[in-house]
Order: C-alpha cells, then sequence, then structure tokens
C-alpha cells in the first residue's frame, strides 16, 4: 500500500505544475477541495492587484519555462513547493526536468518520489498538455491535460481563467479535477488530499501572483522615473 501511495503522490504533485495559476500578492483568494462522484475537486479564485496585460505575461512566461526551462521556474514559480529534495515529514520530491515535444505539443516530465527510509520511485513519468486561448470577451484559459502517467491516475485535467476586472486588476481562478483508481480511491482522504496537494496549489499561485504584481510595480516605477527626469 506504501508503493503506490507513493507513486500516486509523485505524479499528483507533476500535475500540480501543469495545473497553472492561482494568485495573492495583496489580493483575495479562496480554495476548497470537494470530492464529488470519484473525483478530487479543487478550485480557487483570486482577485490579483496586477493589470490583465501583465498577468498575461507572467501566464506566458510560466508556460514558457515549463516547456523550455524548468530550472528557471525555480527561482519564482516553484520556490517553497518543496519539489527539490527539501525535507518533508511525509515524502521527498524530486522534479526533475521536462522535455517539449514541439510537433505532438506534449511535455514530458520526469521525476523522482521518496518516502524516507522505506521506498524511492527514482523515475516517475507524467506527458501532459497546456493549451492557452484568448476568448472574445478578452478573458483567458488555460486548459491543462494528463494525457500519461505510470498508471495510478485514471484522469487528470485542469481549467485555468482569467477575468478582468478592469484595467488594474484581474480574477483568476483554477479548477482541477483528479479521479484516482480504485485502489487510491478508496484509501486517499478528503483530508490527506489537502495535507499533498492542495497547498502546493496555493502556493504556486501565489508565487505567480507575487510575479505579476511586482511586474507591474517596477512598471509603475520606471514610468514615474521617465515622468520626473522629463519634468526636470
Amino acid at each position: 500500500m506504501t508503493q503506490f501511495f507513493a507513486g500516486k503522490n509523485c505524479l499528483i504533485i507533476f500535475f500540480c505544475f501543469f495545473a497553472v495559476l492561482y494568485c495573492n500578492a495583496a489580493g483575495q483568494d479562496s480554495v476548497s477541495t470537494v470530492y464529488r462522484k470519484g473525483e478530487y475537486v479543487t478550485t480557487t479564485i483570486v482577485k490579483v492587484n496586477a493589470s490583465p496585460v501583465v498577468m498575461n505575461a507572467v501566464i506566458d512566461d510560466f508556460l514558457y519555462q515549463t516547456r523550455y526551462n524548468l530550472d528557471g521556474l525555480y527561482n519564482w514559480a516553484l520556490v517553497g513547493l518543496k519539489l527539490r529534495k527539501e525535507a518533508d515529514d511525509i515524502i521527498i520530491f524530486n522534479f526533475k526536468s521536462t522535455e517539449y515535444d514541439i510537433k505532438k505539443d506534449i511535455i514530458k516530465g520526469i521525476g523522482e518520489v521518496v518516502v524516507p527510509g522505506i521506498i524511492t520511485f527514482p523515475e516517475i513519468h507524467v506527458n501532459s498538455r497546456m493549451t492557452k486561448k484568448l476568448q472574445a470577451n478578452e478573458n483567458i484559459t488555460v486548459n491543462i491535460d494528463v494525457l500519461y502517467s505510470d498508471a495510478f491516475l485514471k484522469k487528470t485535467n485542469a481549467l485555468f481563467k482569467m477575468v478582468p476586472n478592469d484595467s488594474k486588476s484581474c480574477t483568476i481562478s483554477l479548477e482541477t479535477q483528479v479521479k484516482f483508481g480504485w485502489f487510491f480511491d478508496f484509501f486517499i482522504s478528503q483530508s490527506l488530499f489537502r495535507q499533498i496537494m492542495e497547498w502546493r496549489f496555493v502556493r504556486l499561485m501565489k508565487n505567480l501572483g507575487n510575479e505579476a504584481v511586482l511586474r507591474e510595480t517596477n512598471k509603475n516605477r520606471t514610468f514615474e522615473r521617465k515622468v520626473q527626469q522629463k519634468n526636470k
């Protein structure tokens, strides 16, 4: 049971990466998880105090670096998620690499999971696809689908949305759906799912939201300096 449980945890954490975006950064946030018809459904809704234009750029950078520069994400988007062999009371994760197949539009992730003193899974594979769309109403959606994993997960997908509030703020939401095979569905409780997964969704999104607010702040400061120089 421990072996199955550890392997499942690793796969969920990898899905966390591809299930993009929730924010905090001086905004209002909410997160909830329910168990519904065999699926764990996690929903986050956040107001971000950064313009839709800046938030869109953050989304683009996250998608690009997930495909081509995973190491770069550890400098901002993945900070604090404990995904590179950091100590953990239950499981140690090491998300090693991603490779992007541009022809098939598939992100191939590889990682390791360790249950200290019990078992190590040195190589877990997860293939996913992230599809961004700009809607006619200027809303942005990103569909995230796990296409293949080393068993364990029966279904995994997510939908991210960004809705502009005005020119200076936006609201983003993320709904993830994770469905296990019968074995995991029987043993994994909603409380345990929160401990393993939910907080990582939240931390990831806070990191991205903070990045958007930081860029907004820097942009405003640059503009103010130019105005001051012009008025001298």
